[in-house]
């Protein structure tokens, strides 16, 4: 029992599948591979996704309860609700989680203290575009449109302004799908499909219907 259950704590601690994109995105949460994804409302999820060979030393129950638990000393901590655990399935061979989170500092919280690698964030937040404009100026940040690849003038950007943007800096590439369609990213963005972009190091912005 005790070794079943260091394994499965590994599950969680080590590097998590980048997995395959897909083509023409989608509304709703991507759980093939391991991802954020940030609604039109601004709430987040991460799913977590990892690959295992000795599939004798998993058991789907067990890695729920080691979930729950964990998720549960984390509330404990830091107040009743913060993260919550969606699902877990374990099928041939590939593990599959998703959280939900009550804010941005859960997500970072939780994903910090669990290492959550592929999910790692040093700050992510989710405003109007208006909200985020001025700091994206002083940045002197180049946006590029989604639609064509082709760099979007200040004109073009300022007019999408109720649109939502997630700004989020991490020390390594992380992968964030939206609910709604993207419209714009930072230059330093590579985009995956309508919905999904990999960030890299540093700050990036992604902006969405």
């Amino acid at each position: 029992m005790k070794k079943r259950k260091a394994v499965l704590a590994v599950l969680l601690t080590a590097g998590m599948l980048t997995g395959c994109l897909g083509n023409g995105g989608s509304s709703t949460l991507n759980s093939e591979s391991s991802r954020i994804f940030v609604t039109q409302e601004g709430t987040l999820q991460t799913a977590t996704v990892e690959s295992y060979a000795q599939q004798d030393y998993y058991n789907g129950d067990e890695l729920k309860s080691f979930l729950e638990d964990a998720v549960s000393q984390y509330n404990g901590a830091n107040g009743q609700n913060q993260v919550t655990l969606d699902s877990c399935t374990l099928d041939k061979g590939t593990a599959k989680m998703v959280f939900h989170y009550a804010s941005a500092e859960a997500l970072i919280g939780f994903t910090t203290q669990y290492e959550d690698k592929a999910n790692l964030v040093e700050s992510i937040e989710v405003n109007k575009l208006s909200e985020v404009y001025s700091q994206s100026q002083s940045e002197k940040v180049t946006f590029i449109k989604a639609s064509d690849g082709k760099k979007a003038d200040e004109k073009a950007v300022s007019k999408k302004g109720a649109s939502q943007a997630v700004v989020v800096t991490s020390a390594n590439p992380v992968t964030i799908q939206t609910q709604g369609k993207i419209l714009l990213v930072s230059d330093n963005v590579v985009i995956k499909d309508s919905h999904t972009v990999q960030t890299t190091k540093g700050k990036s912005y992604i902006i969405f219907k």
